[in-house]
């Protein structure tokens, strides 16, 4: 009797694992059939992003390309659409760094992708203190 209990459970764990891959499958061909998915060096694959590391927040920002801009009432900051993170000046980066610190805390992950996708490069000096910022938020 407990043989059958283990071949049982067995079978439906291998039910219940391929049901779950299926439906992850059908999940990302819809989302390539709708022109909405990300290349495939930038999806996920069905796991989850814990927002914990670094390279979870510039996967996050790559994907901000592909979608349209939100804007966080900061239009001004368009004329630098194009500048490289290191060339601003201090003015420039106070600009940013004012615009930053006058959103809450939860926002900034948003308004990071917003920016990546107007084509606006955080100014190396404020990389540190924003990632810092959202994962203050995530605590």
């Amino acid at each position: 009797m407990p043989d059958n209990i283990v071949i049982v459970a067995s079978v439906v764990l291998v039910v219940l694992c391929c049901m779950y891959w299926w439906n992850v499958q059908k999940q990302n061909t819809g989302e390539q059939a709708k022109g909405t998915s990300a290349p495939d060096s930038l999806q996920d694959h069905g796991s989850e992003c814990c927002g914990k590391h670094a390279v979870c927040e510039k996967q996050k920002l790559a994907e901000a390309r592909m979608r349209t801009a939100q804007y966080f009432d900061d239009e001004e900051l368009d004329r630098f659409s194009g500048t490289s993170a290191q060339d601003y000046n201090d003015e420039q980066v106070e600009e940013f760094r004012y615009i930053m610190y006058t959103m809450q805390q939860d926002e900034v992950s948003q308004w990071l992708e917003c920016l990546d996708a107007r084509g606006i490069e955080l100014p190396d000096q404020l990389k540190e203190e924003a990632y810092s910022m959202m994962n203050e938020n995530m605590q």
